[in-house]
């Protein structure tokens, strides 16, 4: 039995051909399915990220509140220290700044009448500025700049005060005054 070289050929090229052509369309199906996979792999990491950013948005809102309540609270009073909400500091601040900042009071009003004393103090919510700073531990630190008026001794006093805040749990956990350099 003889076969003509050219059905040969041409059948066996066929054959070649229906194999390359299964086996892209086998690797096109493959290719288009780990396609779809990675689309949705991407889509819940891009849906986690937006979570996740819109949680921390909300925490360094909630956080700036916080911040600013505690100034408006410790600096706003008109005669003396001893006018400030320490329960209102007590909810927003743990034990550790409530105590230090009664003994700043205490030794602010230790003071006799001749010696220069706080007779007024105020700050301007909208005046206060407030830089994300560091977060670490579940805890985010901010830089604070806030302009503090007051008066001594019947002498107006316009100062700067500088603090890194610490925030965790919503509540100020550490306050730390600080010098910044000059422009």
């Amino acid at each position: 039995m003889e076969f003509d070289k050219i059905k040969v050929s041409l059948f066996i090229s066929t054959l070649v051909l229906l194999v390359v052509t299964i086996g892209m369309v086998v690797f096109g199906i493959k290719q288009g399915e780990q396609i779809r996979q990675l689309k949705s792999e991407l889509k819940s990491v891009q849906t986690e990220l937006a979570n996740k950013q819109s949680e921390q948005d909300t925490n360094q809102s909630e956080s700036e509140k916080i911040i600013k309540e505690f100034y408006k609270t410790v600096y706003n009073y008109e005669k003396s220290q001893k006018e400030i909400s320490m329960t209102t500091v007590k909810e927003l601040a743990t034990d550790n700044v409530y105590q230090e900042l009664q003994n700043e009071i205490n030794v602010n009003n230790s003071y006799s009448p001749q010696q220069n004393t706080i007779q007024k103090s105020s700050v301007n919510e909208n005046e206060i500025k407030i830089l994300a700073y560091e977060s670490k531990d579940n805890s985010q630190q901010y830089l604070v700049t806030a302009p503090i008026h007051q008066v001594f001794n019947g002498t107006k006093n316009d100062f700067e005060i500088n603090q890194i805040i610490q925030i965790k749990n919503q509540q100020i956990t550490q306050r730390t005054t600080i010098q910044l350099g000059e422009e």
